[in-house]
């Protein structure tokens, strides 16, 4: 079985054990075209069976595998052609390196795919470059007029700061011909990523106001026009042009090798099991969220696998410290400074805080993107997961890339002293906390006005820039908080 976090009329997820493959007939039904031919249903079925596996703990903290929302995937009553497809793809998936592949799918991809880390940095793309889909060449463009007090409201829900926006412009299109970046005149940052700036004004505007980011934009007299294809972000499967395969007689497997060349279909039985999750108890509470410079995100307890990490042996050069590190063997020749950087963010943030330094930091530093996001079952863009005293890194590589490893190191080492403190409280205090005591920069903008981000913005993100916005607020309240003279365990 997979326990899924249905929503209920209060808003509230409550989680409910599924029969894996009665789950997926439900997505198929929620997520596909109800009238597709037989290879299209198959196709999804596989993918979202594929999707299930690879995620099963991005909900653990709040005691399920996966939630019913567009975050994870909707459900909608099982159809019989939806039983079908998954009752004859059964147990199958698509497989990278012998696991689960993390795939993706969207509605129409508007005649090109997209790369997943044009989406999601850090996502691995399992092709080279985006391909042309001619199965979606017929299909319709769309167009949308957004009036410019929306795109305001928008921009400042997400954590960019302006009163007017003077004006709009693409700077920048990426290979796929999608907006990699767009120009502010008047805000806060004034640059913005594609992906969040149709986030933000989804969020305000209505989801069907800017379907993609494969899209040009001119001004109007009351806003912007902006005029595009497609519907989604184009990445992995097309539904929409999958069907129209399926229509010209390709099966499932043939329209899965177009959209995932490099991935193998394979019976997962013998290999995966479900496992059952986390009840989300006290431990799970006291889980912080994760912040990597410009990529924060929020993560669950990390699943340890063994409970053990391998011996620390530096001999007489690092001493016990109470440090214990996992490294790959290519990232042994950062021991040492990765030991230096997490007893100086020890240290300087125990004294900042008043609190006497843990006994013990555990910390593993995943190879790749792929283990880091099956060990803690967060988005790609998180570079970081603390449960207790235990600390989850990206591949060091990647960090030091992004020029994040310090940050993330001191923020993560911030959760461990400051979370049991703060239990119970807001994850916007308790992120606040940690940007304040773990940021070596300057201190954050206490600004009046600031809306203190909610519970569910850093519980069920919607995409990078969304959380860069959650985070922005949380540090900010917690800054407003502090001037009003409270101490830093104050604050509620």
């Amino acid at each position: 079985t997979i326990r899924i976090g249905v929503t209920g009329a209060n808003g509230r997820a409550r989680a409910t054990a599924l029969d894996l493959e009665d789950y997926i007939a439900r997505v198929v039904a929620g997520e596909g075209q109800p009238k597709a031919a037989a290879g299209a249903q198959q196709a999804l079925a596989i993918t979202a069976r594929t999707f299930a596996l690879a995620n099963l703990n991005r909900h653990r903290r709040e005691g399920y595998d996966l939630c019913d929302s567009t975050h994870c995937q909707v459900m909608r009553p099982a159809t019989d052609a939806a039983t079908r497809a998954a009752e004859a793809t059964a147990g199958h998936v698509l497989v990278h390196q012998g696991q689960p592949a993390s795939v993706f799918y969207s509605a129409l991809c508007g005649g090109k795919s997209e790369l997943a880390s044009e989406v999601w940095p850090g996502a691995i793309n399992y092709s080279s470059d985006s391909h042309d889909d001619e199965a979606c060449d017929d299909e319709p463009g769309w167009t949308s007029e957004v009036r410019v007090d929306q795109i305001e409201r928008a921009l400042r829900a997400s954590g960019l700061r302006g009163s007017r926006l003077r004006d709009l412009r693409v700077l920048q299109k990426n290979a796929s011909g999608r907006v990699a970046r767009l120009r502010l005149d008047g805000f806060t940052p004034n640059e913005i990523s594609g992906h969040d700036f149709r986030t933000a004004v989804g969020r305000v505007a209505g989801w069907q106001t800017m379907k993609s980011t494969s899209f040009d934009v001119r001004r109007i007299g009351s806003g912007y026009r902006f005029t595009g294809r497609g519907f989604g972000h184009g990445v992995g499967l097309c539904v929409i042009g999958a069907g129209h395969r399926a229509a010209r007689g390709s099966s499932g497997a043939e329209i899965l090798r177009f959209y995932f060349p490099n991935l193998r279909i394979e019976a997962y039985r013998q290999k995966f099991a479900i496992t059952t999750p986390a009840k989300a108890g006290p431990s799970a509470a006291q889980a912080g969220s994760g912040v990597a410079g410009a990529t924060p995100g929020v993560r669950s307890p990390a699943a340890k696998e063994g409970g053990n990490l391998p011996p620390d042996s530096d001999g007489a050069e690092n001493p016990d410290d109470g440090i214990l590190i996992a490294l790959p063997a290519s990232e042994e020749a950062q021991r040492v400074r990765v030991r230096k950087l997490l007893r100086d963010a020890r240290d300087e943030i125990a004294a900042k805080a008043g609190l006497e330094p843990p006994r013990r930091i555990r910390v593993t530093v995943h190879p790749t993107v792929e283990a880091f996001g099956r060990a803690t079952g967060q988005s790609w863009w998180v570079s970081g997961a603390t449960d207790g005293s235990n600390i989850d890194l990206l591949p060091l590589t990647i960090l030091r890339q992004q020029g994040q490893l310090e940050r993330t190191i001191r923020h993560e080492v911030a959760h461990v002293l400051l979370d049991a403190s703060l239990r119970g409280r807001p994850l916007w205090v308790r992120e606040g906390a940690a940007l304040h005591f773990g940021d070596a920069g300057d201190a954050a903008d206490s600004a009046a006005r600031v809306n203190c981000p909610t519970d569910d913005e850093f519980l069920r993100p919607a995409s990078a820039g969304a959380h860069r916005g959650a985070y922005a607020r949380a540090q900010a309240c917690f800054a407003r908080a502090l001037a009003t003279g409270k101490r830093w365990q104050q604050i509620r």
